[in-house]
């Protein structure tokens, strides 16, 4: 079966938020995780509402033989200054595909979306954005196309319901932890800082410019003045070795109703292991319970050593992938010159 590519211009939104709902709503999660996840806001009609007055969005329909909509798909151009903290997980020219930016018929999936990358991609090079990323739901579904298209997992988007307090983790000796306020920004900046530079080693291989860690350190000044986020910080014998900073997470297709998110979380390499990353978490959950969460939300990137284990092993599932592709820097110029 044939299909033809087109412009997604304002009078198609409707129909292919009709249609973004559908496919999302089919491919969101795997079904062992239907029974204890909440469903997120899906809002198609929103999502592509927002989504096509974005500056630069390059966006196209796909069409059947008839020349019924069955897929749409639109990405947004990145740019990122050096002193964004956003730079420290994301290449600073570079395109994106957000929730609601794609939706595919059933059983067509890997042929649709080919089509539509085919025409997104060529103008997303021309105009020398050559790093690709698409958040997609959790499960093959969503998932295998954009594999077929040479996408690979980079970034997990994983969720976790929030109990009434029940059995707490056992205490580690001579470990306190209190409440940080806006006084303690130079600490928890400074560990948020070593966090992300951590993301430069083996495994992960991501940028960190200093430029973007100095503006990291400034990034929680308000958020610790804001009774409606949480940060704690664990001290052993005067020395500070680990925090954990929460903030109200904003509703999506993969984001219920109140949830909170896991902004950073850190323990000094020579502390782990000793479980006082358990001791942090279970003070922010059961803060989250008293204030009306009932899910935390966390990211974390797939190939690293530590938080690929780490974060599953306490309860938090995949709800959504950010999907990357790095194209070869050496294309330029007109196709079929390089």
């Amino acid at each position: 079966m044939t299909v033809a590519i087109a412009p997604l211009t304002t009078e198609h939104i409707p129909l292919a938020a009709q249609r973004y709902d559908r496919w999302f709503t089919r491919a969101r999660r795997p079904p062992s995780q239907r029974s204890w996840l909440a469903d997120g806001p899906v809002r198609g009609e929103e999502l592509l509402g927002k989504l096509h007055t974005a500056p630069g969005l390059e966006a196209c329909r796909a069409l059947d033989g008839d020349g019924n909509l069955i897929g749409h798909l639109a990405a947004i151009p990145v740019d990122l200054t050096p002193d964004d903290p956003a730079g420290l997980r994301s290449h600073p020219r570079s395109a994106l595909v957000p929730h609601g930016g794609h939706s595919l018929p059933a059983g067509r999936e890997s042929e649709v979306l080919r089509a539509l990358y085919l025409r997104v991609a060529a103008r997303l090079v021309a105009d020398r954005r050559m790093v690709h990323y698409a958040w997609v739901p959790a499960g093959d579904t969503a998932t295998a196309p954009w594999s077929d298209l040479g996408f690979g997992r980079e970034l997990v988007h994983g969720l976790m319901g929030v109990k009434p307090r029940g059995r707490q983790p056992r205490g580690v000796e001579g470990l306190g932890i209190r409440r940080a306020g806006p006084g303690d920004l130079p600490q928890i900046g400074r560990m948020a800082a070593e966090s992300s530079r951590r993301q430069r080693e083996a495994g992960i291989f991501q940028p960190q410019p200093e430029r973007a860690l100095a503006a990291l350190r400034l990034r929680y000044a308000d958020a610790l003045a804001d009774p409606r986020c949480g940060a704690w910080i664990a001290a052993r014998r005067g020395e500070e070795i680990g925090m954990v900073l929460l903030h109200p997470a904003i509703p999506d297709p993969v984001v219920p109703e109140s949830c909170v998110e896991l902004a950073e979380a850190y323990v000094e390499p020579a502390a782990r292991g000793e479980g006082i990353s358990r001791v942090l978490l279970a003070t922010a959950l059961a803060w989250a319970y008293d204030n009306g969460h009932r899910y935390m939300s966390a990211r974390w990137p797939s190939a690293s050593g530590s938080a690929a284990g780490h974060w599953p092993a306490f309860g938090f599932r995949p709800v959504a992938y950010r999907l990357s592709r790095t194209l070869d820097a050496r294309i330029g110029g007109t196709p079929g010159t390089y």
